[in-house]
């Protein structure tokens, strides 16, 4: 890979562990330190990236997602960190704008799904929830933003959208999981990412179980 797809690659392994504050340091610190490093040395950049105790216990997933991110097509690769400056009008316009509890509780639930499993598998539970996406019909801006969540290009939902879609993707995400890992091991993993959820999620109005 050159340069621009793997610093890509960086970002989108990141992505789900680290905040917009912590990502784009990091992965100048990779390009400062360990562009030209062979992969084994990414263990060692993780470790630097992980600054916070809640980090230091994702150490092992972060480097098996960053790794997977490394495999990835660039289809499915986040926006260089480079080009997102020229999105700054964009970003500033949406900041004013919030999903309800129940979108917000979905968007914790799936990503403590999500980051329980392995890079591969997370892709292939994106791609199914992006062809169900498809399938549903409402206005384009909305579904835009949930699209681009979904593929993970965005850290944050700032649309609301109906329990009965949001029960959909759950539950498509649980099978993908079922079909890939067995459904003794996808229970597990979805009792795990449900307690998960109830922590990360206690601020907010709307019980996780509602969304099963």
């Amino acid at each position: 890979m050159d340069i621009v797809l793997r610093r890509r690659a960086i970002l989108t392994g990141l992505r789900p562990f680290l905040s917009d504050e912590e990502l784009l340091p990091a992965v100048a610190l990779w390009e400062r330190e360990y562009a030209g490093q062979p992969v084994f040395a990414l263990s060692g950049f993780i470790a630097k990236c992980c600054t916070r105790p809640a980090l230091k216990a994702q150490r092992g997933q972060m480097l098996r997602a960053v790794i997977g991110a490394m495999e990835l097509p660039e289809r499915q690769l986040l926006p260089d960190p480079g080009a997102r400056e020229g999105d700054a009008a964009t970003a500033q316009r949406t900041t004013s704008l919030s999903a309800d509890d129940k979108t917000s509780m979905f968007a914790v639930l799936l990503q403590a799904m999500l980051l329980l499993i392995e890079p591969a598998l997370q892709g292939a539970v994106r791609n199914r929830l992006l062809q169900q996406l498809d399938k549903q019909k409402f206005e384009g801006v909305r579904q835009q933003v949930l699209q681009e969540w979904l593929a993970g290009h965005n850290a944050t939902l700032t649309h609301s959208y109906s329990l009965d879609l949001l029960r959909s993707f759950i539950n498509q995400a649980y099978v993908a999981m079922c079909e890939a890992l067995g459904p003794v091991k996808a229970d597990q993993l979805l009792a795990q990412a449900i307690r998960q959820a109830e922590i990360q999620g206690h601020h907010l109005s709307f019980r996780v179980h509602d969304l099963l």
